[in-house]
């Protein structure tokens, strides 16, 4: 699930006195500020007049169970395509430590809209991901958008949900999966100051200039700019292969790792 694009516009406050700016709850949940000037209705009333707001209906007769087969048969499907090939290849001849791994803004499963697909297969590629690891890993989950089905489904998955500072159990010892959670959030809220293993999600630039169109963004950019580039320094990457399963799952994603170091074999090195 995306954090939600070009929040928080604020007027250009010609001619008015500057208002302070207040942190607000957006309609998906994400915390975003506003000036104080944009016309910005947080009434539930008026709820379904804005643009982008999550769906309060839950898919008809939904129960986490019936999500647990669902995600089942997306795994068997998942076996045969060219992704799964390519993280089982990528993982296979690595020695990560991984003792925790975070997935942050999948979206929901059980809400009656677009994107449901889109997070169960998010979520099987977050799966297989560990399950390759060949290890015990402790998951976490975050996303404003999950219901109480959402939850309990994800604890069948041996996932814990929290409901803020994900990014307290980002170590150098996690797998990070954020899948299309927008760089102006993901870099300033969650990667500051991390250092994890294994990252799949957004690629991650040390210049959106680009992608900064608003003036929010343009005061977050040189902020970003700056974590981005400490966050690709010593990391190795490569893009996703296009996924056939689901046009829009996983197309546009990257892996970012940090290269593991064979202990014995450099001791044999230095001993030589």
């Amino acid at each position: 699930m995306s954090s939600g694009g070009n929040r928080g516009r604020g007027g250009n406050g010609r001619g008015r006195a500057r208002v302070k700016r207040q942190q607000v709850q957006s309609e998906d949940g994400w915390t975003v500020i506003t000036h104080g000037l944009s016309k910005v209705s947080l009434d539930p009333k008026n709820k379904k007049e804005v643009a982008g707001a999550l769906p309060s209906k839950i898919v008809k007769d939904i129960t986490p169970q019936k999500l647990l087969s669902e995600f089942g048969k997306l795994q068997e499907r998942w076996k045969d395509t060219a992704v799964a090939t390519q993280f089982q290849d990528l993982v296979k001849d690595k020695k990560w430590t991984v003792s925790e791994a975070v997935c942050i803004g999948i979206g929901s499963f059980s809400r009656d809209w677009e994107h449901r697909w889109r997070s169960m297969w998010q979520l099987v590629l977050f799966m297989d991901v560990i399950l390759h690891l060949d290890k015990e890993v402790r998951m976490y989950a975050q996303d404003p958008a999950f219901t109480s089905i959402d939850m309990e489904f994800l604890r069948l998955l041996s996932i814990t949900v929290v409901d803020t500072g994900i990014e307290s159990h980002i170590s150098p010892r996690s797998f990070v999966f954020s899948p299309f959670v927008d760089w102006y959030v993901l870099l300033p809220t969650f990667l500051k100051d991390k250092d994890p293993v294994l990252y799949v999600g957004n690629e991650i630039l040390d210049d959106y200039g680009v992608y900064a169109q608003t003036e929010d963004k343009k005061e977050k950019l040189g902020v970003c700019n700056e974590l981005g580039k400490r966050f690709l320094e010593g990391r190795e990457s490569v893009k996703v292969r296009e996924f056939e399963g689901h046009a829009h799952a996983l197309n546009g994603m990257s892996v970012y790792w940090k290269p593991s170091i064979d202990l014995e074999k450099a001791v044999e090195e230095t001993s030589v």
